[in-house]
């Protein structure tokens, strides 16, 4: 029962860890960007809103598809 637990653990934090890395990586690109260009910031903006929803919507279907993983009959 222990192993089960760990590799449980340890398949959530990579999935949960992947999105942390790519919100991170977009971040770090948006601040770039608004240091270069403090005057589109609103383009600037718009332009990791796409970004971030396609993360968000892979980070949740991961985390469905783990869970129906874990409860299929």
């Amino acid at each position: 029962m222990g192993k089960v637990a760990l590799v449980f653990i340890i398949v959530f934090y990579v999935i949960l860890l992947i999105p942390c890395i790519g919100v991170g990586w977009i971040g770090r690109n948006l601040l770039d960007k608004l240091g270069r260009y403090p005057s589109k910031t609103p383009a600037v903006q718009m332009s990791v809103l796409f970004k971030l929803i396609v993360v968000e919507v892979v980070s949740v279907t991961l985390l469905l598809s783990f869970f129906k993983a874990l409860v299929a009959e």
